[in-house]
């Protein structure tokens, strides 16, 4: 099920009546030093006994599948998981904190109604946040820092992946712990492949490594088979975007400057991506107007040799395909091995009354987490945010992960870091697109993007 924010364009940044609203949450730490971390590490044992958490998270109610399920090898999928994972922190932390998930935020919903809980001034205790939406809410001052309560979280920040060590952090402070690092990969019909004549001695397929080699491996795939070379997801979705996105990074390009001033939507590498792509597609080796689930069933279906899709999906295609499935990283086309990814995190919301007991619970909750991000990345498909997990033997052994391993260890490329990262993810979006469905020229829809986005960039 959809059930992640990986590839939705979130909430723009809150009006000025929400910040408004929201202003009393983060000017409480400056009238008291109750939400501070010398009141959060002074909590004791007993105070902790009996709290209650409410936790916000975007991935969807499943009490049926679940049940009070505590073993995480019975976990499979998102809502699984986590729900387990809530299930073994309320009968096994010795305080007898409680954590109730919030209702009715699907995550198609997710920051609309985050926010209106802030603006309401009852945000949730904990909360899921993406790394692209973090540096919103941390400049607006409405997440708790976490620095000084490393000795609760037991965060090791030396032990975070690249991507998932960007997604938690503002202006030098560390507001959430990570959970993972989401990313687009490759999806392989190992047996289309096979048929082809693209795989090595080992009967392994072998990805192409420029685009010459993409599209001549995508000849012999349609003249071999008649089947088209890749799937993805460009309709509706922004699946279409990270590939262009990850074709950028592969050159040394992105949508913003380095500082994330100014956009470089407007670029040679930008050019390049959308003339590969135009080929592939106009050749008829991938069909450009595919949803996210007409793109999915088509690989399903055996009718595409690879589909362009993220982590989320690993487990429930290894159960579903009817083929020789294989998850791998995604294929490096240009100069270096880049691919888009973004990362869900942990962060404790602020609240009027900064009571370091709801503080001090939430902060055991998150170090609970930070303590089973292996659970996590075995259950649902997603990135280990640790190394340490990344390198473990036993990550390496389940099914299909180390095929991505790297990815999460040096391939993923964190979208730019800023607080309008929303805004500009959606002008990016609709320039693009116009080419796409509009026929919009390429020259003057990168030029009007690059307008859309410094006018963002300069609000």
């Amino acid at each position: 099920m959809k059930q992640s924010l990986r590839h939705m364009t979130v909430a723009l940044t809150a009006s000025a009546i929400l910040t408004t609203a929201l202003a009393g949450c983060g000017a409480s730490e400056g009238s008291t030093d109750k939400s501070g971390p010398g009141a959060i590490t002074a909590v004791t044992d007993d105070q902790l006994k009996g709290a209650t958490l409410q936790m916000s998270n975007p991935f969807g109610n499943c009490p049926e599948a679940t049940g009070t399920n505590t073993d995480l090898s019975k976990a499979v999928g998102e809502c699984a998981t986590l729900q387990t994972l809530v299930n073994k922190f309320n009968a096994d932390n010795k305080w007898g904190i409680k954590v109730q998930r919030l209702g009715g935020s699907a995550w198609d919903s997710y920051y609309d109604a985050l926010n209106t809980a802030f603006a309401g001034g009852n945000p949730p205790d904990v909360a899921v946040m993406h790394g692209s939406s973090l540096v919103d809410y941390a400049k607006r001052d409405l997440l708790v820092p976490l620095d000084d309560l490393a000795g609760i979280t037991k965060l090791d920040t030396n032990d975070i992946a690249p991507a998932a060590k960007t997604a938690i952090g503002y202006n030098d402070k560390t507001y959430a712990v990570p959970f993972d690092v989401h990313a687009i990969l490759a999806h392989v019909n190992v047996d289309i492949f096979k048929a082809a004549g693209l795989v090595d001695a080992g009967g392994k397929p072998k990805l192409p490594t420029s685009t010459q080699e993409f599209l001549a491996d995508a000849k012999t795939v349609k003249e071999k088979t008649g089947k088209n070379f890749m799937a993805v997801a460009r309709s509706g979705d922004q699946l279409g975007i990270h590939t262009l996105h990850s074709l950028m990074q592969q050159q040394g390009g992105d949508f913003l400057s380095a500082d994330g001033t100014k956009s470089t939507l407007d670029s040679p590498q930008a050019r390049t991506g959308l003339s590969f792509l135009d080929e592939v597609f106009k050749s008829g080796y991938a069909n450009g107007n595919q949803t996210y689930d007409a793109a999915g069933q088509s690989f399903l279906n055996g009718d595409a040799a690879m589909l362009v899709n993220g982590t989320w999906v690993v487990d429930e295609y290894s159960k579903k395909a009817e083929f020789n499935y294989e998850a791998t990283n995604f294929p490096t086309l240009f100069d270096k091995p880049a691919v888009w990814a973004d990362s869900h995190t942990w962060v404790i919301p602020k609240h009027a009354d900064a009571d370091p007991v709801k503080y001090r619970a939430a902060a055991e909750f998150l170090s609970f987490l930070n303590a089973n991000d292996s659970a996590w990345a075995l259950g649902t498909g997603h990135i280990a945010a640790q190394k340490s997990v990344l390198n473990s033997a036993a990550y390496k052994a389940a099914p299909q992960r180390a095929n991505y391993a790297e990815t999460g260890l040096s391939i993923a490329h964190a979208v730019p870091h800023i607080a309008s990262w929303p805004a500009v993810a959606k002008a990016v979006r609709d320039a693009i697109e116009s080419i796409w469905f509009q026929g919009r020229p390429v020259e003057q829809a990168l030029k009007d993007g690059d307008n859309s986005i410094n006018a963002i960039l300069t609000k």
